[in-house]
């Protein structure tokens, strides 16, 4: 068989600028989509869908433009991170009489969809960004939560305390980081302390999603952990052995992991 020449440098060149000026055509035609359907939104930024059980949802995304989260709901008229919560559902971990924490509600994407999806008792949402933290309300009213949802505008942590933002990103408000500072404006609480002994007696499931502040929610949570033991569901961002300092801690109290996505975990007592 003859041998396939290889292209010449400046044929390689030429191939290479050929594919970076298609990839910036698609770039610009996806965000003008994008643009598009952002135009498309109600007043007030509101964006109607079915949810899995045909109700319908609302949601509030005034930042679609430009937050990836509210990106995402826009582009596929559903839940963020749809798939992961249907696996959640499917798992039967929650029911009607459930007691769910969101521990970094964001703008209410899992809030509402234990709420008004999955329909457990109570929601305990917790949210430190003053922005997220009025969208999050705005949403739980817009599906008529009121009564089934606690919200606090705080940080959740090992201990009672203050804190500060120290990484924000508008493009990924779900990405904000906060540190411990006596001296931040932020008010920092424990799961052990708000949580009422009705609220543990019927928790099944802590959401945890805190830009590596996992370990700290954790510790201010010993004691659900060592008595009720709720299924835990956490996001741990593949850096600094995350996953590994996580699993660790949690195997003392009797649980093990499983995958539910790339960043996402699933931990269960056994």
């Amino acid at each position: 068989m003859a041998k396939t020449s290889k292209p010449e440098p400046a044929e390689r060149d030429g191939i290479a600028a050929m594919r970076e000026t298609l990839d910036q055509m698609l770039r610009v035609m996806n965000a003008q989509l994008h643009l598009q359907r952002v135009g498309l939104l109600e007043d007030g930024h509101i964006l109607r869908f079915n949810a899995p059980n045909m109700q319908r949802i609302a949601m509030s995304l005034p930042d679609a433009v430009d937050d990836f989260v509210q990106g995402v709901i826009v582009q596929t008229r559903g839940f963020y991170e749809a798939k992961i919560l249907a696996r959640v559902q499917d798992e039967g971990i929650v029911s009607p009489a459930s007691v769910v924490c969101d521990v970094g509600a964001n703008i209410g994407n899992h809030t509402v969809y234990f709420g008004a999806v999955l329909g457990v008792a109570k929601v305990i949402a917790f949210e430190p960004q003053a922005h997220c933290y009025a969208t999050l309300l705005a949403n739980i009213a817009l599906n008529g939560l009121e009564k089934r949802v606690v919200t606090h505008h705080a940080l959740v942590g090992a201990e009672a305390g203050r804190g500060e933002m120290v990484q924000f990103n508008t493009r990924n408000l779900g990405g904000t980081s906060f540190a411990v500072n006596d001296a931040g404006a932020m008010p920092i609480k424990t799961l052990d302390k708000v949580l009422t002994k009705a609220d543990v007696a019927n928790l099944d499931l802590i959401k945890i999603d805190v830009e590596g502040m996992q370990m700290a929610v954790l510790q201010g949570a010993v004691g659900i952990l060592k008595t009720r033991k709720p299924a835990l569901w956490v996001e741990l961002l593949q850096r600094d052995d995350a996953f590994e300092e996580t699993a660790a801690f949690l195997a003392g109290f009797g649980y093990a992991a499983e995958r539910l996505a790339r960043n996402d975990f699933l931990f269960r007592a056994m």
